[in-house]
């Protein structure tokens, strides 16, 4: 890799497709932030899959320091898992513009992918249960105690499940997969991590609602994961008797 490469260059190299099915978050805020980012990362040698990693690791140790009874620990935590997503970016661009795609570059990115999901929201869970001092049945509060830890799980178990089952569902549907879930998958990619879950966890964090976006998070990601697996199961009864 050389230094060739400008910030036009890595402009240009993204698909007019890409843009379009990029979440709203990502065209408006993401890409443009990963455009100097990329030149940066190109200028340093570092490869797509370098950025991946780091991403993953990045994502890892946000959702750590939100498990931390700190204020500061978890806005550090949130802006960390902001950095990620805007890192998720900069490895396609990177790939992109020195021609480097391929499987193992998928394999790195979706790797990322399932730590900053399972990293935020599990980290949001236990971040709100802290804010709010438990809600345990002793202190009044509505919830039992570990009630938001909870939730938080659910949001992050729902939303690897409907994954993993969408992934093997795409292993044999190949390339049809996406037209057969694209509603859901369009809102997914809107309202994950590189669409509002992360700046959503950030504006809780610094607000107090981070309850509130955990606990929408769960009701999300668990009816979804219900609605899409259950559509799957009846798209492949179907195809099934047409065989």
């Amino acid at each position: 890799m050389n230094n060739q490469y400008s910030m036009r260059a890595i402009w240009a190299s993204l698909p007019a497709e890409k843009r379009k099915s990029d979440a709203y978050w990502t065209q408006w805020v993401l890409r443009p932030f990963s455009i100097p980012v990329s030149w940066i990362f190109l200028r340093l040698k570092v490869s797509a899959n370098g950025v991946s990693y780091l991403s993953a690791l990045t994502a890892l140790v946000g959702g750590i320091l939100l498990c931390i009874d700190s204020a500061s620990a978890r806005i550090g935590g949130a802006l960390l898992l902001n950095l990620f997503a805007v890192l998720d970016c900069v490895d396609g661009n990177i790939a992109r513009v020195t021609k480097t795609t391929g499987p193992w570059g998928a394999w790195a990115d979706a790797l990322g992918g399932y730590v900053a999901y399972a990293s935020a929201l599990l980290g949001a869970g236990m971040a709100a249960e802290m804010m709010c001092g438990g809600v345990s049945d002793s202190t009044g509060g509505i919830l039992p105690a570990g009630a938001f830890a909870f939730l938080g799980g659910l949001a992050a178990g729902s939303n690897l499940l409907m994954r993993l089952v969408y992934q093997s569902y795409k292993n044999v549907r190949q390339e049809k997969a996406s037209e057969d879930i694209a509603g859901e998958k369009r809102i997914s990619e809107n309202l994950g991590v590189t669409g509002m879950l992360m700046p959503a966890v950030l504006i809780g964090v610094c607000t107090g609602a981070l309850p509130i976006v955990v606990a929408f998070y769960a009701v999300l990601y668990g009816g979804g994961c219900i609605v899409s697996i259950g559509k799957l199961i009846r798209k492949v009864e179907r195809l099934k008797k047409k065989e």
